[in-house]
């Protein structure tokens, strides 16, 4: 069984095929677990996690959202279902999109307030995390939180260093051809390891769409560079994605 730690099959570029592509999946026994962002993708993430037996949600917000009556909508869709998910996220900081310094600065206030909800409700965080590694690992030192970085974006040494601080590194399927997701694969340990697909994008093929499947890939490519058998890495990375969310199924 391999764990697709961060997918968004809510979104539309699934809407022709979902049901195939969640099949496809469960067929390789592949637990997808989705991301649901903002209110919209929060009710469509909860709609799949009851529809399909494997996938299961986390809830959370882009850090790009500045739109606080949408920020305390999604805040107070997760605590109501609180019951049904798995962890809040993803949240985070992003300085790719978000050049303002006001605006980054509003993205840290947004970012303390999701990791104040998931203490609130015992819940363990997702982080999105782009061209702000720095200040987001300095955020969750100073917060005593322990995280799951979704295709960290940092170099191998960021990398290596968050994982010695108890965080877990989540490997994307692009894992293929990015050098830089190859060499954190070799920098962090596998007990540090977890496997995404962040579906439909950061596919293993350029310019295709990535599906949950794909994570058999990743886990042949980790498995490559650090010159060990496939199957250590799907023991390794499904263990440490359970223990994190907490999961208890086999």
């Amino acid at each position: 069984m391999l764990i697709d730690v961060h997918a968004h099959l809510d979104f539309p570029q699934f809407d022709a095929d979902r049901d195939a592509v969640v099949e496809r999946a469960n067929a390789e026994d592949v637990i997808i677990i989705n991301s649901g962002l903002g209110t919209t993708g929060i009710r469509k993430t909860l709609e799949l996690a009851e529809k399909y037996d494997n996938v299961y949600a986390t809830l959370g917000s882009t850090p790009t959202e500045f739109d606080l009556k949408e920020l305390d909508a999604s805040i107070e869709l997760i605590r109501q279902n609180r019951e049904k998910i798995l962890g809040i996220g993803e949240v985070g900081l992003d300085y790719y999109w978000v050049k303002d310094e006001e605006k980054r600065k509003q993205e840290a206030v947004n970012f303390r307030r999701f990791i104040e909800l998931s203490k609130e409700l015992r819940l363990p965080l997702v982080i999105h995390s782009r061209d702000a590694e720095e200040d987001l690992l300095r955020i969750l030192k100073e917060n005593n939180v322990k995280a799951l970085l979704h295709c960290f974006g940092g170099d191998a040494k960021q990398a290596a260093s968050a994982a010695a601080e108890g965080h877990l590194i989540s490997i994307p399927a692009n894992i293929q051809n990015s050098k830089q997701k190859q060499s954190v694969a070799k920098a962090v340990p596998l007990e540090s390891l977890v496997l995404e697909t962040d579906a439909p994008y950061l596919s293993p093929v350029s310019k295709t769409r990535n599906e949950p499947v794909n994570v058999k890939q990743t886990a042949k490519k980790i498995a490559e560079i650090k010159g060990i058998d496939y199957a250590s890495v799907e023991a390794a990375t499904t263990a440490n994605a359970k223990r994190f969310f907490n999961l208890a199924f086999r």
